[in-house]
């Protein structure tokens, strides 16, 4: 990756990142099932684009089932392509399991259509586009819902980072203490993105802007000129909205040494969820699964890679409820949790001192370093980097959403990058791109993993930051899921 597609990346990161930290930034949520414990919301980056089409071409070719339901519905394959990265959504357009929309709408020559929803229980899936003749790179930033009766208990995730004019883009909704509603009302403002792409040229020819201010700001946004709102209303045929089971466990495992309890299964259409809760006497917080679910027919379901893919106590570290790939539509009579890993805090690690001036973090969390950390006038800019973990490729978080200092006091994150190469600032040419270059290859043999952050109004030395981990196991173990 040169330098200006890096910069690239990151601004599209930075896009999305206020919106996004509804997936990530812990939330109390009441819950009403018979856990009823508060959870808040742990998000996943998006899987690559290629890999999406290659999934969708591989489906087609050799599912004959799935090539039949593409051809049942009309323009099915636009949404087949959509959720190819998603062997739960997968499944329910094979077996049509689709609420067709055809909602559409057009102002100052731009249509804006909601085609298709993928709905259960607890989880709405909405597929919409945007198309115009005028504008060729138009974009829209989170959409914002109005939900039925309680404002709270439920997290929405999107990007349209990539996506081509008319192409079908998923907002996805999850609800966690209550149902998903009757209706509910979307609105979206779309603008014109082509400075994106008018300001792209070859980084010899350019100078590679410093993200650092970026990351410090409180909205990096620009103001943008919105060309057209789109507010529409969605209503749930009740047919999907009931679909769901949730199975009592109740099975209790030693891991590392720690008690844990599989207290129940919840599945759906759209995901499958393991809830969890452990004894008060262990010593250690699990933060984090290393897992696959495979039924007696060799089927095997994954954790979720695009979306939440667990949720927690906003009182605790600990992870209550992991979220899986759905067995739904399998015909398997019991599922094995293997679990092959796991990443654990140390009660009394939950925080972790970073001496920014002298470059050390105390007790550090295994595998992070701190790579660099610049001074400014807005406060501390920040990079750290961690090794791979398990087999793992996507992007997770090192560090969570707030900072302290020295009296205690939360401050949030609000801006965050995240890459696979080294995040430097400003523009490098010369033996320092040279250097760079370096690195980076070094850095990918290895398989380090980059996050950078600002610290905005930090003028202390030292700050204790909150580590998703403080520990990786490998250690295994099986539940049985009847």
């Amino acid at each position: 990756m040169n330098r200006m597609d890096e910069y690239t990346a990151l601004l599209a990161e930075l896009e999305q990142a206020p919106e996004e930290l509804n997936n990530t930034v812990s939330k109390a949520l009441n819950r009403k099932n018979t856990l009823q414990k508060k959870r808040r919301f742990f998000g996943t980056s998006l899987g690559g684009l290629a890999a999406c089409f290659a999934t969708f071409v591989l489906l087609v070719n050799l599912s004959t089932p799935f090539a039949r339901a593409c051809g049942r519905i009309p323009l099915l394959a636009d949404l087949a392509k959509a959720v190819s990265w998603s062997p739960s959504l997968s499944a329910a357009v094979e077996n049509d399991y689709v609420q067709p929309l055809r909602l559409s709408q057009s102002q100052n020559g731009i249509t804006a259509r909601v085609e298709y929803l993928i709905v259960d229980r607890k989880q709405v899936d909405v597929f919409f586009s945007i198309r115009s003749d005028d504008y060729a790179h138009l974009d829209l930033d989170h959409p914002t819902l109005t939900v039925p009766g309680e404002q709270e208990g439920y997290a929405s995730s999107f990007s349209s980072y990539g996506i081509e004019n008319g192409d079908l883009m998923e907002l996805r909704i999850d609800f966690m203490n209550r149902d998903v509603p009757d209706s509910l009302t979307m609105t979206f403002g779309v603008y014109d993105n082509k400075h994106l792409y008018e300001n792209q040229k070859p980084p010899a020819q350019s100078s590679v802007a410093d993200y650092g201010d970026e990351l410090l700001s409180d909205n990096p946004r620009e103001q943008r000129e919105i060309l057209a709102t789109f507010t529409f209303e969605l209503r749930f045929d009740p047919t999907y909205t009931e679909q769901g089971t949730v199975i009592d466990v109740g099975e209790t495992f030693l891991l590392d040494g720690q008690s844990v309890t599989l207290t129940e299964a919840e599945i759906y259409p759209t995901h499958l969820r393991l809830n969890f809760d452990y004894d008060p006497a262990n010593t250690a917080w699990l933060t984090e699964l290393n897992f696959y679910l495979e039924n007696e027919r060799g089927e095997r379901f994954n954790g979720i890679v695009n979306g939440i893919s667990a949720t927690g106590n906003p009182d605790d570290p600990s992870t209550d409820s992991v979220w899986l790939d759905s067995p739904y539509f399998s015909t398997g009579e019991h599922l094995t949790l293997h679990v092959t890993g796991a990443s654990w805090i140390d009660k009394g690690q939950e925080r972790v001192k970073v001496d920014l001036a002298k470059g050390m973090i105390e007790d550090p969390p295994q595998g992070v370093r701190l790579e660099w950390a610049e001074k400014r006038n807005a406060g501390w800019v920040v990079s750290f980097s961690a090794g791979a973990r398990w087999e793992k490729t996507m992007h997770y978080q090192i560090w969570k959403n707030r900072f302290y200092d020295e009296d205690g006091t939360a401050h949030d994150i609000n801006q965050r990058g995240a890459s696979s190469s080294p995040m430097i600032l400003g523009e490098i040419s010369g033996a320092e791109l040279e250097s760079y270059e370096a690195a980076e290859k070094a850095a990918k043999e290895e398989g380090r993993y980059f996050e950078t952050f600002g610290l905005k109004d930090c003028t202390a030395d030292c700050v204790w930051l909150e580590p998703c981990w403080t520990r990786i196991t490998d250690s295994t173990a099986q539940v049985v899921i009847k």
